[in-house]
């Protein structure tokens, strides 16, 4: 067991970075997904000055009023928030001042988190007792859709993600862990399991 919870990690873990590397930067369809502001330096100058740090923003915040205001006051003001939310512009978004992580660096702790990901989805079937090859697999597609639904819907839902956004993150998803339950399958069998 122990053999094929760490070759289910180290297999399926690659598995997954090399098809996130293919799905980013070979296919298009994550860019096409991305909007562009039309004035990017401007927009940058003014996250610089209203930004007090990285860190997740939301616009407007109904949640956050000045320290200074009484009670009635921050009511007050979050439900003028709360209106402008729904009026819009709304925006959610994550905002780094200091620019995005290394690459060398984003790709081991993506290598990391992917084997770490195939290690309990590995873990997982390794508890199971099917035995077809392609019935293996439909339980990892059905765990990685489990996941997609609670990670990425919400998303969509609550902070406005874009449709073609959610839908793009969710079929990579779905093809990410189809290749990798395919190695994840064939490594992690119970006794008496088919190809």
């Amino acid at each position: 067991m122990a053999k094929s919870l760490l070759l289910g990690a180290l297999l399926g873990g690659l598995t997954l970075f090399a098809w996130g590397a293919f799905s980013y930067m070979i296919l298009p369809w994550h860019n096409m997904t991305l909007e562009k502001f039309a004035d990017e330096t401007a927009l940058a100058q003014t996250l610089v000055s209203n930004a007090g740090g990285s860190g997740m923003y939301i616009l407007p915040n109904p949640h956050k009023s000045d320290p200074g205001m009484t009670a009635a006051q921050q009511e007050a003001d979050e439900a003028a928030g709360m209106i402008r939310m729904m009026q819009g512009p709304f925006m959610f978004s994550a905002v780094s001042l200091h620019g995005t992580r290394d690459m060398g660096e984003a790709m081991v702790l993506n290598i990391l988190n992917n084997m770490s990901a195939a290690a309990l989805v590995t873990w997982l079937l390794l508890q199971t007792v099917i035995p077809r090859f392609w019935h293996r697999v439909r339980l990892v597609v059905v765990v990685a859709l489990t996941t997609g639904l609670i990670a990425h819907v919400p998303h969509w839902i609550w902070w406005q993600f874009s449709t073609s956004f959610t839908i793009v993150e969710m079929t990579d998803l779905l093809i990410a862990w189809l290749l990798a339950g395919m190695v994840i399958a064939k490594v992690a069998r119970v006794p008496g399991a088919s190809l």
